[in-house]
């Protein structure tokens, strides 16, 4: 266990309230579609919706119209009450002292655990500063061969980025950070109760499996969109209050025009095809072109527009009842 010490709770319960829910299987649920709210949006008027908000706001004030306009209750704090996510959690990473840098944790990617002092609080992270890329056939530990293979800590920045663009609310707040000769990413610690491949082995079920499937659907459009090919349960962590955290996408943002999984793609979330719909070139680039290439970056709008047209023929095919839910 990790130190209790918390960043400003207020200042969080306050982040918490602008932004999407995500809660945590079982057998697929019933649809949920329009329960409360207004009348839900269909396809073809959340891609209008996206282009005029853009419009009308422009780039720089796309962030700030996903997390005031997407309904839901949003989780920035963990299952104790500690915050993961936003600017906060963000000054803090960028501006705390590492005191040590010990730990090294499981995993391929030799990531090693930070204990951070600011102010007087004391909280973990995970520091990561692999950084490799090679052309040409590389075999992975499952076996499967990457064409485009990276290992690197700038994407696990880029996909914390990607994440409150379009409001997730899944993976951890990460920065670049340097430590010694070393730069890498730097993660806030997520405490959670165990990951998803000790709930599978020990047979224990979720509290409310329609939040939690509706959960895992997002986290599939999410893993297509930045092509991450290292998903994997022990890298989906449970919070005491079951919610899912993702974590380790060192190996995520090929430049492949494609979907990695489309099978996997059978329910949408409306809140996160109209954060998609808004996302462009301009908006990726000012958040993220520093961490990914140029063809990275295009391969995560092709993969965008590939994900809006799956969900317009699942609707089509299956009817927006059975497909969308909020």
């Amino acid at each position: 266990m990790r130190t209790r010490n918390a960043l400003n709770p207020a200042v969080s319960d306050r982040q918490s309230r602008v932004r999407t829910d995500h809660s945590g299987g079982g057998a697929l649920p019933g649809d949920r579609t329009g329960r409360g709210g207004p009348p839900p949006l269909g396809l073809k008027a959340i891609r209008h919706s996206g282009r005029r908000r853009m419009e009308r706001y422009g780039s720089a004030g796309l962030c700030l119209w996903v997390a005031l306009c997407i309904v839901g209750f949003a989780w920035t704090i963990d299952g104790e009450g500690i915050p993961f996510q936003g600017e906060e959690v963000e000054h803090f990473l960028a501006h705390s002292k590492i005191v040590d840098v010990k730990d090294r944790l499981r995993g391929v990617t030799v990531p090693r655990k930070a204990t951070l002092e600011l102010d007087g609080l004391t909280r973990f992270a995970v520091f990561k500063v692999i950084d490799v890329k090679k052309q040409g056939p590389t075999r992975l530990e499952s076996g499967a061969v990457d064409m485009s293979f990276q290992d690197s800590w700038r994407t696990e920045v880029a996909a914390y980025e990607v994440d409150r663009m379009i409001g997730l609310g899944m993976v951890p707040a990460t920065v670049e950070r340097r430590h010694l000769r070393d730069r890498g990413s730097l993660q806030i610690w997520v405490d959670s109760r165990m990951s998803e491949a000790e709930r599978i082995a020990e047979n224990l079920q979720v509290p409310d499996p329609e939040r939690w499937n509706e959960s895992m659907f997002k986290l599939r459009m999410f893993d297509n969109l930045i092509y991450n090919v290292d998903r994997h349960l022990n890298n989906l962590l449970i919070t005491e209050d079951w919610r899912i955290i993702a974590i380790d996408h060192s190996r995520a943002f090929r430049p492949y025009k494609r979907l990695r999984e489309p099978e996997s793609l059978t329910r949408f979330s409306r809140s996160l095809l109209e954060s998609l719909a808004r996302l462009d070139k301009e908006s990726l680039k000012e958040s993220a072109g520093k961490y990914l290439s140029g063809a990275q970056i295009e391969g995560v709008l092709a993969r965008r527009d590939l994900i809006l047209r799956l969900a317009e023929e699942r609707a089509r095919e299956l009817g927006e009842a059975a497909v969308l839910y909020p």
